[in-house]
C-alpha cells in the first residue's frame, strides 16, 4: 500500500474500530461492526481487510476500499502523471484500490482522459486495447459524477472476442486444464493473478465466439491436437450473469466444449455481491475457494428441482431443506431408510454378483438411489427473502422488508412489509404474501426453519418519520439522496442509506422534495434577478432558507434558532419569493400551511415531518372567529424556538405513552400583518416587511424571470450547500461570536436575545457566501438591513399595541369617572383590584364606550390584541366573584396592573 493512501486511512481505522492492541505489524482488538466485540484485525502497514477473529460466530470482514470510498475515489490529482511516468494515476488506481500486480501488464493499458461536454465535467481514465480495434476504459476520478463508470469505443466492436493478459500466449491458453471466462477485465485479471487461466467477455452478453473458434484452430494444428481446456463461465452474480452462465454453458457443449460455470455465492445465498476482483482483494480466490465456486456454478446449471436438491443434499447431507428453482421455492425431505431399500433394489437387479461390482459403479447406484428418494415439493409459487428489519423506537413498531421474486417472464421482483405476526404464523403469512401475487402452499414449520436461515444476520434499518437532517445520525436524508460528513449517497439496492454503521432510509412514503442534484454544477444565475427584485430583504429570506439547512446544529450549541416573519399586503411578492427559494429546496408548488385551517393533529404532522427545513406558516391570525378546536396561538411556538415539542400525541399501543418529537425545523411566518404576541413571542421573531416602495417595470421582470425558474435547474442548491456543512458551520461560528457582541454594543438593541437572532442571522450570511457569490456591496448593504430589523424590532418589543393603548385609555376614562364609593357599576369587577388586579367583561366595557359614543376596536381586534398586553399584563380569561353588589360571578378578562400594584404596596 502506497504511503499516503495509508496515512489517509490509519487516523479513520483507528477512529472506527478503536484498536486495543499492537503485536509487531498487526493491529488488533478493534471492535467489530457486526458482534461488537474487539475482536477485529488488520494489518498495520497494509491495512487493505478488516478481518473478525471470531470467525464461526462471526467472521465479519471488510476492506478499506469499501470502508472508506473517498480514499479511493479520486487518483490524478494525487498522483500526476509525468513525462517519466504517463501512467502514474493509472498504476495508483489499479495497484491500490484494485490490489492487482502490475508486473508484465505495463503494456496492457495507458491513462487517457473522458470529458463530459455537456456536464463540462472530465475524468482521468484506464484504458485496455480490446482485439478487433475497440478499447474498454475506466473512469477513476469519482465516477458517480458520470451516468457510467466505464466505456467502450464508439463506433467499434468487441462481437465474440475475448480479452486477456499481453504476457498470456494462444498456447498457454491451449494448454491450461480450465479456462474462467469473466465478465469485467480487473476480474480476469484477479483470476489470473490468483493463478487461474482466465479471460475477459467485456460484457456478460458477449459469447467469444472468436476466441473459442481461434483456441480450437490452435489446438487442430498443433502437435497434441486432442487436448481441449475446460470452459468456465464465470459471470457475476445477478440475472444478468446467470441467465448468460446457462445459455453460453449449453451453447459452448453443443460446439464440443466441456463447460460449466462457477459463481462466487449460490443463487439463494444473501449478502454484498462480491466479485473477483472483491474475492481477491479478501484472499478468497486459492484453489479450494474456486473449488466452491464451482459447485455454486454446478449447482446453477441444474436442470430441474430434483437434481438442484440432489446437489445441495450430497455436499450437506440435510435431511431436510428448502431451495428455490426458477423463483419458485421448493422443500426437500429424504429418508435414509428408503435410500437404503433402492440401493439394495439396484443391486439386486445387476446380472453380476454383488463382489463384482466395483466403486465406481456402487456410487453411481448410490447417486441414482439418492436422487429417487428425494422428495421435493413446490410450498410457494414465488421465492421471497428477508431483506432487513425495520424498528420505529418512537411507535414501538417492528417490520420486515421481504423482495419477492415471480418465476421468470410473469412479472418484475416487488419488495414488500410484513409484521412479525405475518412471518410468525403460516396463516398470516398466506394472506399477506397472497397480497402480492404470492401462494403459500407450506406448513408453519418450513416457514420457521426458512425465516430461521433468512433472519439472523439482518441489518436494522431506522425509519425516519420526517424528511431531513437526523441529529442522531448527522446525516440529511432528503429521499433518493442523503448527505452525510460532506459526501452524498445514494440507496442501495435494498432502498436504504447505508452510511458507515448506520442503515438509514425515510419511513414516510410522502415526498417532499424532488432534487435534480449535478456534483460539479451549481446554478446561482438568478442572483442577480433576486437582488433586482427584493434587493436586502430578497437575501435576508435566502439566508434564512440557507440558514434553516443547519437549524438543529445551531440549537445543540446554542439552544435557539430564531424565527422568521415576513409581512405586508397582497401583491407585495412574498409568494413568489417563499415559491422560488422552496425551489432551492427541491419543493416546487408549494407556499406553506395554514395553521388556523388544521386540526391540532395536521398541524403537529406539518411541524414535526421536517428537519433542518423551513416550516412556513401563511395567515396564521387571520380568521379569529375560528373554533376553539382550530384556533392557534402565537404563544405556542415558544417551545419550537429551543427545538422541544410543539404538539404532543398518544401512541397507538395499549399503554399510557404519549409521542413528543422535538422540532427539527425552522419557523417561517409569512401573513399580510404582523405577529400580534407577547414579548416572549416577539422576541424571538425576526421581522421583515414587504410594501410596493421601490417597484418598477425591472423589479417586475426580475420577479417573473424567478417565478419561471425550473425547479431542475436550482434544486441541486441544498445538496451543495449540505455537503459544506463542516465550512459553513465553521464559518458561523468565527462569525457569530463577533455580530452578537456589535449588537449588544449599540445602544438602540437592549436585549440580549435580540443580538442573538439577529446575530445568528448575520453569521449565516457570511457564511452562504461558500456557495453563493454575494459581492462585497450586496454583503454589506443585506447587514445594514438586517441591524435596521434588529433595531425595529427592539421599539416594537418595547412599544404596546394601538389597540391595547385605546382599549385602556377608554377603561381609565370610564374608571376615573364612576363613583368610587359604591357598591355597584365598577367597571374593574374585581375585588382585590387594590392590589393590582383588573378584570373586565368586553361585552360591558363595548356597551359603556358605545353609550358614551368612545370609538373602541372591534370585539375581534380586542380579543386578538389583549393578550400581548404589556403594561397591564393579561393573566387569563375566567369566572370572577364580582365586587359589584347582586352580580355574582361573571366571565372577566384579568390583567396585573404593576404600578397599582407598586402604589399598594408602597402605601
Amino acid at each position: 500500500m502506497r504511503e499516503d493512501i495509508r496515512r489517509a486511512l490509519l487516523p479513520l481505522l483507528k477512529a472506527d474500530f478503536k484498536w486495543k492492541k499492537q503485536t509487531g505489524t498487526w493491529l488488533r482488538q478493534g471492535k467489530c461492526p457486526d458482534c461488537n466485540e474487539h475482536s477485529v484485525f488488520t494489518h498495520e502497514q497494509n491495512p487493505w481487510v478488516m478481518s473478525c477473529e471470531r470467525t464461526n460466530k462471526c467472521g465479519w470482514q471488510g476492506s478499506s476500499r469499501d470502508l472508506y470510498p473517498e480514499i479511493f475515489d479520486t487518483w490524478s490529482n494525487r498522483f500526476k502523471a509525468t513525462p517519466e511516468n504517463p501512467t502514474a494515476a493509472a498504476d495508483a488506481y489499479l495497484s491500490d484500490a484494485r490490489r492487482l500486480n502490475l508486473l508484465g501488464m505495463r503494456d496492457a493499458y495507458s491513462q487517457e482522459y473522458y470529458r463530459d461536454e455537456a456536464r463540462r465535467i472530465g475524468s482521468a481514465t484506464v484504458r485496455f486495447p480490446l482485439p478487433g480495434g475497440s478499447w474498454w476504459e475506466r473512469l477513476i476520478d469519482q465516477p458517480g459524477r458520470f451516468d457510467r463508470k466505464a466505456r467502450f469505443a464508439p463506433g467499434k466492436t468487441y462481437k465474440g472476442q475475448a480479452w486477456q493478459r499481453p504476457d498470456v500466449s494462444i498456447e498457454d491458453m491451449a494448454n491450461a486444464p480450465s479456462i474462467w471466462f469473466a465478465e469485467g477485465i480487473f476480474n480476469a485479471w484477479a483470476l489470473e493473478q490468483a493463478g487461474q487461466r482466465a479471460a475477459s467477455t467485456m460484457s456478460s452478453n458477449n459469447y467469444p465466439a472468436e476466441f473459442l473458434r481461434q483456441l480450437r484452430t490452435h489446438i487442430a494444428a498443433s502437435d497434441t491436437p486432442y487436448r481441449k481446456p475446460k470452459i468456465v463461465f464465470a459471470f457475476d452474480v445477478g440475472a444478468a450473469g446467470t441467465k448468460a452462465s446457462r445459455d453460453f454453458v449449453e451453447k459452448a457443449t453443443k460446439e464440443g466444449w466441456d463447460a460449466t460455470a462457477a459463481q462466487p455465492m449460490g443463487e439463494d445465498e444473501s449478502g454484498k455481491e462480491l466479485d473477483w476482483n472483491d474475492l481477491l482483494g479478501f484472499d478468497r480466490l486459492g484453489e479450494a475457494d474456486r473449488a466452491e465456486y464451482l459447485w455454486h456454478g454446478k449447482v446453477l446449471l441444474a436442470a430441474n428441482a430434483q437434481e438442484k436438491a440432489f446437489l445441495i443434499w450430497d455436499k450437506h447431507r440435510w435431511n431436510s431443506f428448502h431451495f428455490t428453482f426458477g423463483n419458485r421455492t421448493y422443500w426437500c425431505s429424504i429418508d435414509i431408510a428408503v435410500v437404503q431399500e433402492k440401493i439394495d433394489e439396484y443391486r439386486r437387479g445387476r446380472t453380476r454378483e454383488l463382489k463384482e461390482i466395483d466403486k465406481d459403479e456402487e456410487a453411481a447406484i448410490r447417486e441414482k438411489a439418492s436422487l429417487e428418494a428425494l422428495s421435493v415439493e413446490e410450498i410457494a409459487n414465488c421465492a421471497f427473502r428477508v431483506l432487513y428489519r425495520q424498528r420505529d423506537e418512537a411507535t414501538d413498531e417492528t417490520k420486515f422488508y421481504l423482495n419477492i421474486s415471480y418465476p421468470s417472464g410473469k412479472r418484475p421482483s416487488v419488495k414488500g412489509d410484513f409484521t412479525a405476526a405475518q412471518l410468525r404464523k403460516a396463516s398470516n403469512f398466506e394472506d399477506r404474501l397472497f397480497a402480492f401475487g404470492g401462494v403459500w402452499t407450506g406448513s408453519g414449520l418450513q416457514l420457521t426453519r426458512i425465516l430461521q436461515q433468512q433472519t439472523p444476520d439482518l441489518p436494522d434499518v431506522r425509519p425516519l418519520g420526517f424528511t431531513g437532517y437526523c441529529r442522531d445520525s448527522q446525516t440529511y436524508v432528503f429521499g433518493p439522496i442523503a448527505v452525510a460528513g460532506g459526501r452524498v449517497y445514494k440507496p442501495n439496492e435494498n432502498e436504504f442509506f447505508q452510511i458507515g454503521k448506520k442503515a438509514l432510509k425515510l419511513g414516510t412514503s410522502e415526498k417532499l422534495l424532488d432534487i435534480d442534484y449535478d456534483a460539479d454544477q451549481l446554478d446561482v444565475s438568478w442572483l442577480p434577478h433576486l437582488w433586482t427584485a427584493y434587493g436586502a430583504k430578497g437575501i435576508v429570506c435566502l439566508t434564512f432558507y440557507f440558514a434553516s439547512l443547519f437549524a438543529e446544529q445551531v440549537r445543540a450549541e446554542m439552544k435557539s434558532f430564531p424565527f422568521l416573519e415576513m409581512h405586508g399586503l397582497p401583491g407585495t411578492g412574498k409568494t413568489t419569493l417563499v415559491e422560488f427559494l422552496w425551489k432551492l429546496l427541491g419543493r416546487e408548488n408549494y407556499e406553506g400551511f395554514d395553521p388556523a385551517k388544521a386540526t391540532p393533529a395536521a398541524m403537529a404532522r406539518n411541524l414535526g415531518k421536517v428537519g433542518n427545513l423551513p416550516v412556513v406558516l401563511i395567515e396564521g391570525d387571520r380568521r379569529e372567529e375560528a373554533s376553539h378546536a382550530k384556533r392557534f396561538e402565537w404563544e405556542e411556538l415558544k417551545t419550537a424556538y429551543n427545538g422541544r415539542s410543539v404538539r404532543s400525541r398518544g401512541v397507538k399501543n395499549g399503554g399510557m405513552e404519549t409521542f413528543e418529537p422535538p422540532f427539527r425545523g425552522a419557523i417561517i411566518i409569512e401573513q399580510n400583518e404582523p405577529v400580534n404576541a407577547s414579548r416572549a413571542v416577539l422576541e424571538r421573531i425576526m421581522s421583515l416587511g414587504f410594501d410596493m416602495s421601490g417597484w418598477s417595470p425591472d423589479t417586475k421582470v426580475a420577479a417573473e424571470k424567478l417565478e419561471q425558474w425550473p425547479i431542475e435547474k436550482v434544486s441541486g442548491f441544498i445538496v451543495h450547500a449540505t455537503k459544506r456543512e463542516g465550512e459553513v458551520l465553521a464559518r458561523f461560528r468565527q462569525a457569530f461570536a463577533q455580530y452578537e457582541a456589535e449588537l449588544l454594543g449599540m445602544p438602540a438593541i437592549r436585549t440580549n436575545r435580540l443580538a442573538k437572532t439577529h446575530g445568528q442571522l448575520l453569521a449565516f450570511l457570511d457564511a452562504m457566501r461558500t456557495i453563493v457569490p454575494l459581492t462585497d456591496d450586496q454583503q454589506a448593504a443585506t447587514a445594514r438591513f438586517v441591524v435596521e430589523i434588529a433595531t425595529t424590532r427592539q421599539t416594537a418589543v418595547n412599544s404596546e399595541d394601538p389597540v391595547v393603548s385605546l382599549f385602556w385609555e377608554r377603561f381609565d376614562y370610564l374608571e376615573e369617572n364612576e363613583d368610587r364609593v359604591a357598591t355597584v357599576g365598577h367597571i374593574n369587577h374585581h375585588r382585590r383590584h387594590d392590589e393590582g388586579l383588573i378584570a373586565v367583561r368586553l361585552n360591558e366595557m363595548e356597551a359603556r364606550c358605545a353609550d358614551k359614543r368612545l370609538a373602541l376596536p372591534t370585539h375581534a381586534e380586542l380579543i386578538r390584541a389583549l393578550k400581548t398586553s404589556k403594561n397591564r399584563r393579561f393573566v387569563e380569561v375566567t369566572a370572577v366573584n364580582s365586587r359589584n353588589d347582586n352580580v355574582g360571578a361573571v366571565r372577566c378578562w384579568v390583567f396585573e396592573d404593576r404600578s397599582r400594584a407598586a402604589g399598594h404596596r408602597k402605601s
